[in-house]
């Protein structure tokens, strides 16, 4: 079983990595992501609808349970079900187990998940229903071989007192060595037991044009970091100004279940070498 997992893990992490729709290989899976908040004792039920775009194939799918979370690059990394201490796996349950869909056919997936009466920790709790499936390689040369492909629904479950703290703690501008290519380095560590989704605006201010980098859907794991990546125009002076502004629609101990970070603002390697001068002085 393990054997198997490690090899879904490849496949998934090739296909769904950067949460692409699950119409990838043919399947439509609506939503891709669940975001519950829970009580102990609770009852919770969430209906996830999977389609075969297909036009001509049938396709036959095995559904089951993983673990997950995100690298630092946002990358889905799986573990068997019920590994983790952030698992919540062993609460749920899900009917079909199998499915076959004909072209155009969709089928609806029941996922009921019962919160244990006392919980160890407040925060959140995760796991994925994952539908997998095996298909011949179409690409030429290919003849005879199949290969196993994983979309996936991720849920996140959050109990008790949750807190999301995402914080910028670095943001640097880097030049790629053999394309010149300019792009901003954003480091976030959350500092909360439970996750942050930021969305946001990089703004450039370079030799008089303004410019804005839209940030979305950027999700940062309970105490974990995340290292995200924007590109930067080639243009970019070397006084630039770049500012970060990023907010987090995930928010617990809020209220409104929003919170705006503090803007943070790129010092480039001029300007840091401007500030020694001064600082010298």
């Amino acid at each position: 079983m393990r054997q198997c997992l490690s090899h879904l893990i490849l496949i998934f992490a090739a296909i769904v990595g950067s949460a692409l729709p699950a119409s990838a290989f043919g399947i439509g899976l609506q939503p891709t992501t669940v975001e519950i908040t829970v009580e102990p004792g609770d009852s919770n039920r969430q209906v996830v609808n999977i389609a075969n775009v297909h036009q001509e194939k049938t396709i036959s799918l095995t559904l089951g349970l993983a673990d997950w979370d995100l690298d630092e690059a946002g990358q889905i990394r799986l573990s068997p079900p019920g590994e983790s201490d952030t698992s919540a796996a062993t609460w749920t349950r899900f009917s079909p187990a199998f499915l076959t869909l004909r072209p155009g056919e969709s089928e609806q997936v029941i996922v009921d998940m019962a919160t244990p009466s006392r919980l160890s920790r407040s925060g959140d709790f995760r796991f994925a229903l994952l539908a997998s499936t095996i298909l011949p390689e179409e690409r030429t040369g290919q003849s005879g071989v199949w290969k196993k492909y994983q979309i996936a629904s991720l849920f996140y479950l959050t109990a008790g007192n949750a807190n999301s703290a995402p914080v910028i703690e670095n943001s640097t501008v880097e030049i790629d060595e053999e394309s010149g290519s300019k792009s901003l380095l954003i480091e976030i560590a959350n500092q909360g037991n439970s996750h942050a989704r930021l969305t946001g605006t990089i703004d450039i201010d370079s030799d008089g044009e303004r410019q804005s980098i839209d940030v979305g859907n950027l999700v940062v794991l309970d105490g974990a970091k995340r290292a995200y990546v924007a590109p930067l125009p080639d243009s970019l002076a070397n006084d630039a100004v770049i500012d970060v502004r990023l907010s987090n629609s995930h928010a617990p101990q809020s209220p409104s279940a929003k919170q705006i970070l503090p803007p943070y603002r790129v010092i480039t390697e001029s300007k840091r070498a401007a500030l020694d001068v001064e600082t010298r002085q």
